[in-house]
């Protein structure tokens, strides 16, 4: 054994050192428990070994019992790779009055390691999920998870509040901690969607997908140079953020609507600093903001109007998309072009042609955005992934809306109708409604574009430069200059 296993297996066992015996109690599934509120440790073990540990800043109850029948361990959300499995045979369900000023709550749930192998999961890959507010998946916190491989057990910690389900997962990745997918359109960049639950996959720059599909797909992410002027003529006064485009392609290339059935959130990585710097050129003052969307360039569906090849389920030929007569011809022809060289007939492992014909212009996606500040990306939900994505901006006090015009390219799937038009179906997604964003003094959400403030996005340059921690070390050099000063 070498001395750093020794000192991991001594700050493994020393966690527990600190409790008194008089603090640790043997308690059992639907028994009401007291939380003294004297700042002193609480911690209860259960018949599963189990464990719950907080400090209390009021005098609280709570009641823990074992749900048999949780939802399925492949709906998970907050972790960088996939697929997962459950390591436990019930989750644990945890009830408090209301006790939301805890200190330092701890939730530990023992894992078989029989399970572990069984499964092909390493112990390092295992973690706590707790059961979303929507009752719909389990989101996983890496930052705030710590494993115990000498007695076999995963905590999550940090909790001021307990309330709620929680279950041991493990995720099937060689890859321990983050697990990144890098950009590509070759078989190692591949990324497999199982086609049932909800996966989520996060590439090298932030860049990242939360997929819920009714088939197996295998997605590639990969970035194109350049965003050509030619392509912005839909996005009214909006400027793309980057010089770049992220491509995504699936092996089931955009087919509808009966092969495949799925919503995706998409989140594209905001570079704070880019945006600042951007602001700071527009003249964008302290008080000033901007608004915040992606937009998409989608497939154009079947358009030479082909009729036959495509199967969907169960054999049936797929219903051809109508001919689109009024499309402009030299506009077909230069796009066609373009996929000199691509196979015409489908491949019979691949019901879609290896490369796509997108439309020639980026659109707005048409749905509500969320701002997620902690990790600056931009989410979005689509009906059809498959495409290219932007992040957009423009001065804020106008709304970026998708203009309906004769002759326009059909939206991307996904994509809400201009007013007056019925609405379509999208791929299954219908009676799906995303989470509205939380409004916010420097970050509110407008429905499909984020409005954040100079104020805010100096706060993220801050964050990024410093890695998203305090600046320690300005702080100590400004300390000591402030009380050296004249001394």
């Amino acid at each position: 054994m070498t001395s750093g296993t020794v000192s991991l297996l001594f700050l493994f066992l020393s966690c527990n050192l600190y409790i008194p015996a008089s603090a640790q109690q043997a308690a059992q599934f639907n028994q009401v428990l007291n939380l003294n509120g004297d700042m002193q440790i609480n911690s209860f073990t259960f018949p599963d070994r189990s464990k719950i540990e907080t400090f209390s800043q009021s005098q609280r109850q709570l009641i823990v019992n074992q749900n048999t029948n949780p939802i399925s361990a492949n709906q998970v959300t907050g972790s960088t790779g996939q697929p997962f499995v459950a390591l436990m045979q019930q989750s644990l369900s945890i009830n408090t009055n209301n006790a939301n000023d805890l200190v330092g709550g701890q939730i530990e749930l023992a894992i078989d390691p029989n399970m572990l192998q069984q499964n092909a999961v390493n112990p390092d890959n295992t973690f706590v999920g707790q059961l979303s507010p929507d009752r719909q998946s389990w989101m996983i916190m890496e930052p705030m998870r710590s494993v115990n491989i000498t007695d076999n057990t995963v905590r999550l910690q940090k909790q001021n509040n307990i309330d709620g389900e929680y279950m041991a997962l493990g995720r099937q990745t060689v890859e321990t901690n983050n697990a990144l997918t890098t950009f590509g359109s070759g078989s190692q960049q591949s990324v497999v969607i199982q086609g049932s639950g909800l996966q989520e996959a996060e590439f090298v720059d932030g860049f990242r997908m939360s997929v819920r599909a009714t088939q197996p797909i295998t997605m590639n992410v990969d970035v194109k140079n350049g965003i050509e002027q030619g392509m912005l003529t839909q996005l009214q006064g909006q400027m793309p953020i980057n010089n770049f485009r992220y491509l995504v392609t699936t092996n089931l290339a955009g087919v509808q609507p009966d092969l495949n059935r799925m919503v995706t959130v998409v989140q594209l990585p905001i570079n704070a600093v880019r945006v600042q710097q951007m602001m700071q050129q527009m003249g964008i003052q302290q008080g000033g903001s901007v608004q915040v969307a992606i937009a998409q360039r989608g497939i154009l569906q079947n358009p030479g109007g082909a009729t036959g090849q495509l199967q969907g389920v169960g054999g049936q030929p797929a219903p051809a998309a109508p001919q689109r007569r009024a499309r402009d011809q030299l506009r077909r022809d230069t796009l066609e072009a373009r996929q000199a060289g691509t196979p015409t007939q489908p491949q019979a492992a691949n019901p879609a042609a290896t490369q796509l014909l997108l439309q020639p212009t980026f659109t707005p996606i048409q749905a509500n955005a969320v701002f997620d500040s902690l990790n600056m990306r931009l989410a979005i939900p689509v009906g059809q992934v498959d495409g290219e994505f932007i992040l957009t901006m423009q001065q804020g006090g106008a709304q970026p809306q998708q203009q309906g015009q004769p002759g326009e390219q059909p939206r991307p799937e996904g994509q809400a109708p201009t007013p007056g038009e019925p609405p379509k179906p999208t791929n299954g997604t219908a009676g799906i409604e995303p989470k509205k964003a939380e409004r916010r003094q420097d970050a509110k959400s407008t429905s499909n574009s984020v409005e954040i403030t100079m104020k805010e996005v100096n706060r993220m340059a801050d964050a990024q430069q410093w890695g998203g921690y305090a600046p320690v070390t300005q702080m100590l050099t400004d300390y000591v200059k402030a009380n050296t000063q004249g001394k």
